[in-house]
Order: structure tokens, then C-alpha cells, then sequence
């Protein structure tokens, strides 16, 4: 019994190697064609395998010969002709390795395949039939792979089919078309590509098009390649996408084949079971065609680059390629590697290094004793993940709070020299007070809230941490909520100043040597919201429209869930005047500005110590909301950060304002810009059907008169789509995310929410970041932020621009796909990282 037999072309490509002397190209003579390559990897890795195809009686048709059965597969249907010579395809690439191809074909011998060449008895003893649509291009060799499939289909083999459309061997596109769908009828599985879906089905909708296919042909199992973003699969109503695998491409000749040459074998080691496969053993077995696929792309040539096994299996276990329990990781947001995120703690620049701790239970995905997680980066962009900086002790669990470089060793922690600082709250409960009961985040616990002030340092770029002996170092009986320090030197005041929270309002202290702390005044029991309790707050000074002489002070407060509140936990900033002892608000007591007016940016804060050269107030959020951040449907891991975000203050027509970009470093991670042509007009809604993914930014403007609401549609498919707009006529910029995907996990989470947006004139900027399961939002340069989180599933990667009442004028449309800042490396847990993959 034969694992595999495939009819069709086998031939030579030349590929390029370089140029010569003169400059002319070089070209390397190596064996091909698609059924044969699918073979060769099968092969390889231990298949019985036989093929079926003409050859010439040339030195080619030879070497083609002997080359398969140097692979170990069976020639005795290979026919060899004086008729016509040996087909050959010229393989030219371009400077990312992807291919464009030129035959010598007019004719050749793979078309001159006849019925009677045929040797039925292959066809009959293979459990899988291979073929493409490239022997259908032509008489007689069309009707010979028609008979063959027949053939193949009453013995009851499951037909696999690879349309592999070459437009330059078609007298026309619709002869192409014609034929494909013929070897549609016949396929039990399906590899195609993303262009191929396209031709066929007319839509890039990946779920769309594959579901026609189904619907129509009734073809098992859909794969619709997507090169390095992995494979869209679809079974029956089923459909998921698998993500790919990193390669540094040389070649991309044999990648195709070699993808599903992996995944035929997948389905031999099953016992080519296709009517009862189940989700995970899929997206199994299309990981392992990615890998395979992948590999290939690493080497010259076709069969020459089927990769062995050991390769494939060191790959997938070394390569990160976000597994289906990720497919909501965001892909160049920071997210910790497994466990439980909230708050951003102790940010600090220090010794060219930005260090990011965070709230952290590393033993579940909600929250629980809290750690200090840790990362470093140099660019804020990619992150190293550190070992937990700190962890519960006999002083309580590690509540939130701040980090600061002591200069001066005014600590005396260092011996005269520099290091880190961190001032936090120790969490825990008043002694005997067991059988007292309270209610914290909605949740019954027993015996009375205990949170005091605490420090470690430590004096290698915060590597290690010591905790102070003397902690803690500020307490107060009197008061439950009592946390999340915020400490920085007051260069007019020459003391420390720690800025804390006390249930509903603030508190100031000040400090020589961060260990004693006298209260210097209070702020804001009767100021801006009290929807929820006062935390995690921030206090910097910030100049205004950049000039340094006109300058004010920022008071970040975030404001716990309220459940009378659909808006649930976010961030309030003041605007005032900070002496060095207290605070005090420029806005009337009732005036609330929001930082942010999505539902995911909480406890908002920003680094320390950042250069002065570099200019920049750097700010990061926690992207969840405490009203569902338990529930969100992620399995191994939950929650991430907001991007970093460049703050300043602006003066508008309402006042002075708080004003949010995105770090300027995010542009390195840019790909190649798609644009549409300056003064487009929308009416109705336009598919941009060249843009397809889920990380990306787009930069756009626009213009109009009569229209009464525009934006744009993203993560979109026929069934979701998260809808970013502005209803002109009253001024209104909102995110509805009602029908963005995942969503039951809590009743308030599908909503349209925004904020008023004043813009100048009849013209609108914005700039949108799309990272799989969140949205951020920049309009009027900043002027409103929306952040929010969707989970859509990983096919609704569509786009589209929509107006309603009227046209409206795109003047400038720029999308930016964004690469992954995820290694290996980065995200194995510390103690086993072995280096960049």
C-alpha cells in the first residue's frame, strides 16, 4: 500500500545565485514542481510514495528522474517523451525572497501526460491522491489527471488538491478558473492561498471565502496559506487561524508544497481520518505544516529544502508562535508571560534601561497575593522579562507603588554611591481581627485591611531587591485605604515627596531620606469624581504648548469600580499649582477630565528619572477594567499594558489640556505603509480589500460637509467588527464594540461608549493602533484617547471605511502593519531563556 501518490509536473527551476562578472543573473538548476515536492518532504520522512508524470528524454528528464528515486520515491509511472523536452521555470526573487516565475513551456512534456500513461494500479493502492491544477492546463494531460482522480475517489483515498494557479501557463484566467473548480469537486482537502482565494471566490474575507468553497464544493478541509502569518483552516462550520513561524526567508520556492507535505503527514499518522477531527488535533497538525513551511523558506531551492524531522520538532519547541491558548496576546503590547497583570508599578529609567514592574500573581490568571513582576527595555518597545522583583513576606502581600534612583545615596542604602529605590504597600491584615468581616471588590473577606508604606532597594540595576529592615516606614491605623506611593525628589522644596491615597482623597509627605515621612497636606475629598476609591496616583509638573517658562502641575488619581457606574474603573487628572507640600486644582471643585475615555486605561502612571535630554513625560496604563479584568477570555495570562504614551499639557478653547501620543518609538516597528490616494470619497461603506491583519496603525484625516457620522471598521468579517467613529453633527467620537467577538464574559463589556471631540472646522485627524485584542484610539493629535479591548476572532482581520448622510473626503489614509516584539526568549520564564531565536 502506497501513503501518497501524486500526478502532475515535475521539473527544474533555476534559481538565482548572484550575477556574474558582467552582471549578469546566474541561475542554480534544481529539482521541482509542486506535486513532486509535496512528495520529496513525505518522503523524507519515511512515506511510501509514488509518482506519476512525463518527463523528456533529455538530460533534465534524467536528472528528475533520478533525483525522486534518490529521494525514495517510486518512478515506475514517470513516462519519458521525445515529443517535447523537459518543462523548466525560471524562479526569480525579489529582495524579501518572495517569487515570480518565467517557463519553458511551449510544449512541455508534463502536458503530454495521456490516459493510457496512467498506471491505474498506483492510483488504486494510495491512501492519499495528490494533485494540482497545472496538469489540467492543457489536452491531453487534463483528461488524464481527471481520470486519475476518479480513479483515486472510487478507491476510496482521500484527494488532496493545491490550485497553485501560474496565470502565464493559462490562455486565460477563465480556463484557469474553469479547471479549478472542477478539482474542487474532487478535493477532500484544500491548500490554498490568500490570491488564490481571491480568484476564486472573489472576496479576501478569509472566513467568506472559505465557507463558499465549503458551502458549494463541499470540500472537508479548507487551509488558506497566509505565508508568515501562519494558515486560516476551516472544517465543516469551524474555522480558526494558526499563526506561523519566524524565518529568516531565502527562498520561498518549495514553501507551499513543504507546508502541505506537513500536513498530509499529520493525517497519515492519524490513519487520514478527516470525517472526525476534532479542533485541537487541526490546529495541531496545521502547526506542524507551518513549521514545515517555514523551514523550507530557510534553504535554496524546493526539495533540496524539505526540512527533517529533528528540524521540525526543535522549531516547534523553541519557537514561540503564540499557541491557540494565545491567540488573544497582543503582539507589541507588554503582557506577562503566564499568570496575572494589573497596575504599572516602579517606573524608573536607570543606566540606559526602562524598568516596568506591575501588579503580578504568577500562580493564576486572576488576581490573588500580589507580587512585583519585571521587565526591562531599552526602546520601551521590547521587553526582557526579569524574575519577580518582589514577593509577599511577613509584612503582607506587595500592593502597588513607585521607584526612584537615589542619587545621592540619601537612603544610605548604597555606600556613597547610586541605586534603586522602591517605595510600595505592604498589604496584609490587622492582628486578631480574624472574625472581623469586609466586602473589597465585591468580594466578602475576613479581618480588618492593613496597608502600611514599605522600601527595598537594590544595588545591581535592580536585579535583586532587599527589603529595608526598618519596614514599614509609614502607617496609619486610622486609615483602610491607605496606598500605592508615588515618590519624587522636589528639586525647589531638596526633599522627597510621596504622593498616597487615602480612601477619597490624597495625601502628600515629604522626606530627606525616603525612611522618615511628616504629612505636608492633603487634597480632593471634595474635588473632581468619586465614583469609586482614590488609587494608584501620579504628580509631575508638565510645561504648556512646550514652553518651560509656563508650566503647570499633573495630579493622576484612578477611580476604583463603582457598580452604580457603567463606566467602571479610569483615570482623572487635576490641573494646578504643587508648592513642594501640597496640591492645589486650578478647575472648579466639580470639574472632572477624564485621561482617557475608553473603558480599558487604569492606573495610569509614568516613569522616573527619564534624562532630561530626552524631553519626554512617558506614561503606561493597565488595559482591562475592573469591572470584568477576572473574566476576560484569555487562559493563560490575562491582562497587558497600554502602549507608553508621550504626555503633555495644550491650551484649548475649554482650557488647558491633557494631550496623549504614542511613544515615538513604536514607528521601528513599523512594515511597509499601504496608502490610499490623496481625496478619496467615501459613501456608504468601502471594503479596503488590500489591508488585512489584526497589529497595525493606520494614520488617516479627514474632511466633509454633509454628513452625519464617518469612521473606519476594524478586526472585521461578515459577523464582527469593532466600528471607530464621529458623528459630525454633534460632535461625538465613539468606540461600539457590541459586535466585536467574545463578549458574554460580562453584560457591560459590549458597548458604545466615546467622548465629545472638538475639531477644527470640517476636518479630523486621527491615528488608530489595532494589537489582535485591543484598540487605541488618537484623535486631534491626542487631544481624546479611546482605549479599549475587543476579542474578535483571529480571521476577522478586515478593514473598511464607512460614512452615513453623505459623502466623506479621505485626505490622507496611511496603514502601518506592525511586526511582533515576541522571542522565544522573551517570553520563557527567566530561569530557562538560552538567547534570541
Amino acid at each position: 500500500m502506497l501513503d501518497v501518490t501524486s500526478l502532475g509536473e515535475v521539473l527544474i527551476d533555476f534559481t538565482p545565485v548572484g550575477s556574474s562578472g558582467n552582471g549578469n543573473a546566474r541561475f542554480e538548476q534544481n529539482p521541482g514542481g509542486a506535486p513532486a515536492n509535496v512528495l520529496a518532504a513525505l518522503s523524507k520522512w519515511g512515506k511510501k510514495t509514488a509518482f506519476i508524470g512525463k518527463v523528456g528524454d533529455d538530460p533534465f528528464g534524467r536528472f528528475l528522474t533520478d533525483t525522486l528515486e534518490a529521494c525514495g520515491i517510486q518512478t515506475s509511472g514517470v513516462v519519458r517523451t521525445e515529443e517535447a523536452s523537459t518543462t523548466l521555470a525560471f524562479v526569480h526573487l525579489d529582495k524579501r525572497g518572495d517569487r515570480m516565475f518565467s517557463f519553458v513551456r511551449n510544449p512541455g512534456a508534463d502536458m503530454l501526460l495521456t490516459e493510457t500513461d496512467v498506471d491505474c494500479s498506483i492510483v488504486e493502492r494510495s491512501k492519499i491522491f495528490h494533485f494540482g491544477s497545472i496538469s489540467m492546463t492543457n489536452e491531453p494531460a487534463s483528461t488524464a489527471t481527471k481520470k486519475a482522480v476518479m480513479i483515486a475517489k472510487a478507491s476510496g483515498a482521500v484527494v488532496s488538491f493545491d490550485p497553485n494557479l501560474r496565470t502565464a501557463l493559462w490562455n486565460t484566467l477563465e480556463h484557469a478558473k474553469e479547471k479549478i473548480r472542477i478539482g474542487l469537486t474532487f478535493a477532500d482537502v484544500l491548500k490554498i492561498s490568500e490570491e488564490e482565494l481571491v480568484f476564486i471566490t472573489g472576496t479576501n474575507d478569509l472566513v467568506q471565502g472559505s465557507q463558499s468553497i465549503f458551502r458549494e464544493y463541499g470540500v472537508r478541509i479548507i487551509l488558506v496559506t497566509q505565508a508568515e502569518k501562519g494558515c486560516f483552516v476551516r472544517n465543516g462550520d469551524v474555522a480558526f487561524s494558526v499563526p506561523g513561524f519566524p524565518a529568516d526567508a531565502v527562498d520561498t520556492t518549495g514553501a507551499g508544497d513543504a507546508f502541505l507535505g506537513g500536513f498530509l503527514y499529520q493525517l497519515l499518522e492519524r490513519g487520514c481520518r478527516i470525517d472526525d477531527l476534532g479542533e485541537d488535533e487541526l490546529y495541531a497538525m496545521t502547526r506542524f505544516a507551518n513549521a514545515v513551511g517555514a523551514l523550507a523558506t530557510t534553504k535554496k531551492g524546493a526539495i533540496p529544502a524539505m526540512p527533517a524531522l529533528t528540524e521540525i520538532g526543535e522549531i516547534m519547541l523553541t519557537v514561540n508562535t503564540q499557541t491557540k491558548l494565545d491567540k488573544y496576546r497582543p503582539q507589541f503590547h507588554f503582557s506577562p508571560k503566564s499568570g496575572w497583570l494589573n497596575d504599572p508599578n516602579g517606573l524608573v529609567y536607570f543606566e540606559g534601561e526602562y524598568h516596568l514592574f506591575y501588579q503580578h500573581y504568577p500562580d493564576k490568571n486572576v488576581w490573588g497575593p500580589m507580587h512585583w513582576g519585571h521587565a526591562v527595555s531599552k526602546d520601551l518597545a521590547h521587553w526582557e522579562h526579569l524574575p519577580i522583583a518582589l514577593a509577599p513576606d511577613s509584612n503582607g502581600n506587595i500592593f502597588s507603588g513607585s521607584a526612584v534612583v537615589d542619587w545621592n545615596d540619601t537612603s544610605g542604602f548604597f555606600d556613597g554611591g547610586t541605586g534603586l529605590v522602591a517605595v510600595f504597600t505592604h498589604a496584609d491584615t490587622y492582628p486578631d481581627t480574624e472574625d472581623d468581616a469586609y466586602v473589597i471588590d465585591g468580594e466578602r473577606v475576613t479581618g480588618r485591611p492593613r496597608q502600611r508604606q514599605s522600601l527595598a532597594y537594590s544595588k545591581d540595576r535592580g536585579r535583586t531587591w532587599t527589603m529595608y529592615e526598618g519596614n514599614p516606614v509609614l502607617a496609619d491605623a486610622e486609615i483602610t485605604d491607605f496606598r500605592d506611593p508615588k515618590v519624587f525628589w522636589h528639586d525647589d522644596a531638596k526633599h522627597w515627596v510621596m504622593v498616597l491615597v487615602a480612601g477619597d482623597h490624597a495625601r502628600f509627605y515629604a522626606s530627606a531620606n525616603l525612611k522618615e515621612w511628616t504629612l505636608t497636606g492633603k487634597f480632593g475629598a471634595s474635588e473632581g469624581s468619586h465614583a469609586g476609591v482614590w488609587e494608584c496616583p501620579d504628580l509631575f509638573e508638565l510645561p504648556i504648548d512646550g514652553n518651560a517658562e509656563n508650566a503647570k502641575w499633573v495630579l493622576l488619581v484612578s477611580i476604583g469600580d463603582d457598580p452604580e457606574s457603567p463606566e467602571g474603573s479610569r483615570t482623572q487628572y487635576f490641573i494646578g499649582h504643587f508648592d513642594g507640600h501640597t496640591f492645589t486644582n486650578d478647575l472648579d471643585p466639580e470639574e472632572i477630565l477624564w485621561m482617557d475615555h475608553g473603558r480599558d486605561n487604569y492606573a495610569a502612571v509614568t516613569w522616573s528619572d527619564v534624562p532630561k535630554q530626552d524631553g519626554r513625560r512617558l506614561l503606561i496604563g493597565w488595559m482591562s477594567n475592573w469591572k470584568y479584568a477576572n473574566h476576560t477570555p484569555t487562559v493563560e495570562w490575562r491582562s497587558a499594558m497600554t502602549i507608553p504614551r508621550t504626555i503633555s499639557l495644550t491650551r484649548t478653547a475649554e482650557g488647558i489640556r491633557m494631550v496623549s501620543k504614542p511613544f515615538e518609538e513604536l514607528s521601528e516597528l513599523r512594515g511597509e505603509p499601504i496608502s490610499l490616494p490623496p481625496g478619496t470619497y467615501v459613501a456608504g461603506e468601502r471594503v479596503l480589500f488590500d489591508l488585512s491583519g489584526n497589529c497595525y496603525e493606520i494614520e488617516a484625516e479627514f474632511t466633509w460637509d454633509d454628513v452625519t457620522e464617518f469612521g473606519l471598521k476594524v478586526c472585521r468579517s461578515d459577523r464582527e467588527e469593532t466600528v471607530i467613529g464621529f458623528e459630525a453633527t454633534s460632535g461625538f467620537l465613539f468606540i461600539d464594540r457590541t459586535r466585536s467577538g467574545e463578549s458574554g464574559f460580562h453584560d457591560t463589556f459590549p458597548c458604545k461608549h466615546g467622548a465629545a471631540l472638538q475639531t477644527a472646522g470640517n476636518r479630523m485627524k486621527m491615528r488608530i493602533i489595532v494589537d489582535r485584542s485591543s484598540v487605541e484610539v488618537f484623535a486631534e493629535d491626542g487631544l481624546v484617547v479611546l482605549t479599549d479591548l475587543i476579542f474578535p476572532d483571529p480571521s476577522s482581520m478586515g478593514v473598511a471605511l464607512y460614512s452615513k448622510g453623505g459623502e466623506v473626503k479621505v485626505n490622507t489614509f496611511v496603514y502601518y502593519p506592525l511586526k511582533s516584539i515576541h522571542t522565544e526568549s522573551s517570553m520563557r520564564s527567566p530561569t530557562e531563556r538560552k538567547g534570541m531565536v
